[in-house]
């Protein structure tokens, strides 16, 4: 095919048997089946399965024309599949294994066709599950580390750098960033949704102007500073894993833009996942030791991820000098990350898109209690970020978060 057609379950069949690409994994002819998937608000995303051997599959993710959640009436360009697809191929070129392999990338119908990944799970929903990831700190410390580092000025001649930055050029999801992260959350805004009982919390942020002043900052840093390809929805919901594995999906939203947002929306949804067992683990000392957990993993991300920073750049010959100019760009971009993260964070509970981990909470009450505790531990990011001098210190704020909701 070579003009744009929306697939379904079985004409997207019919569009596999003509890709050369997928021999590798299917044969000529045989029986397949597949089933729609896709639970995101931007795509379609079909699983296709041999009918003789299901450990055999493949994946097909399709842009639609518009926002899937919304309809025909929010317009969204197909070029964000194209920027996905290249993402992918430049990540995997970077650290092959922790994206999915990527058979084809089809841009007139704006598809990939890709590695299904099983028995990996969205991280998101085993965190709410309590499960824990030995390994996920030591991935996805290095994945960051990497892709950022191999596509900054630290490691890509000028030239090179420049043109990666207009192949990436991204306006209309960077848009949607734009607005749903660091705008829409604080005024009124059609889309906006939060739990009626925080009410007075929202009254509050909405006119702190300090704290919209902080959050327009990191708007203005987010939109000029063009500093490394980023994933750009690099949260558990776009990391799948097992106990052995981590692969990160859904590039989409990639272009160059600061390196924190990466950083900052691992550490802050796993800040979300730790609030939301306000919610899910009712017993104390299952949830002290749980949350204890996930503060080891923000520990843990941030120092392999600084840990292999370093080495990169101390081992790659760069104008950049080390010592104390390195200490002072891997400081900024701790206090980057924090601020970034807590806009993540508080958009979660006052915006348009939500996350599963505190939707999730049946009882609106104790679900506004683990509201009010991301909102506090994001608000805590952005306006202490500049007087962080440690990872450390990032997590003390974590720990003397409370929650405003039971309100007096």
């Amino acid at each position: 095919m070579s003009t744009y057609v929306a697939l379904d379950s079985s004409t997207v069949i019919d569009y596999l048997r003509q890709c050369e690409e997928v021999r590798a994994v299917f044969a000529p002819d045989e029986p397949l089946w597949a089933r729609e998937v896709g639970d995101g608000n931007l795509n379609l995303v079909f699983q296709v399965y041999s009918q003789a051997d299901p450990r055999r599959s493949l994946v097909v993710k399709q842009a639609l024309p518009y926002v899937r959640c919304v309809g025909p009436s929010w317009p969204m360009t197909l070029e964000r599949n194209r920027i996905e697809g290249e993402a992918l191929q430049v990540e995997w070129a970077i650290c092959p294994g922790r994206v999915p392999r990527l058979y084809r990338l089809d841009v007139p119908m704006a598809l990939m066709v890709m590695e299904n990944l099983e028995p990996h799970v969205i991280m998101r929903k085993g965190l709410i599950a309590r499960k824990r990831y030995p390994r996920f700190a030591e991935h996805i410390g290095t994945f960051m580390a990497h892709t950022l580092f191999k596509t900054s000025d630290l490691y890509l001649d000028h030239a090179t750098k420049k043109r990666e930055v207009a192949r990436f050029i991204n306006p209309d999801l960077c848009k949607i960033t734009e607005d749903l992260v660091f705008t829409h959350p604080y005024m009124e805004a059609e889309g906006n949704r939060w739990n009626r009982l925080l009410d007075p919390e929202v009254e509050r942020l909405r006119a702190d102007q300090a704290l919209k002043d902080e959050i327009f900052w990191l708007k203005d840093q987010f939109m000029t500073r063009a500093q490394a390809l980023i994933h750009g929805d690099l949260h558990t919901g776009s990391i799948m894993v097992t106990e052995d594995d981590t692969r990160v999906i859904d590039p989409e939203f990639a272009f160059y833009g600061p390196m924190g947002f990466d950083v900052g929306a691992v550490l802050g949804n796993l800040c979300l996942s730790y609030a939301s067992h306000e919610g899910h683990t009712l017993d104390p000392d299952e949830r002290c030791e749980y949350q204890e957990y996930l503060l080891g993993l923000v520990r843990a991300v941030w120092t392999v991820f600084e840990r292999e920073f370093r080495r990169l750049w101390d081992e790659h010959p760069t104008p950049w000098p080390g010592g104390a100019y390195q200490d002072r760009y891997l400081l900024q971009l701790l206090r980057d990350s924090a601020g970034f993260g807590g806009c993540k964070m508080m958009r979660r509970v006052l915006g348009l898109a939500h996350v599963l981990d505190l939707d999730s909470i049946p009882d609106p009450a104790t679900r506004a209690r683990a509201e009010s505790l991301a909102l506090a531990i994001g608000q805590s990011w952005v306006r202490e970020r500049e007087s962080l001098a440690s990872i450390d210190d990032l997590i003390t704020l974590v720990r003397h978060a409370r929650p405003a909701f039971p309100y007096d």
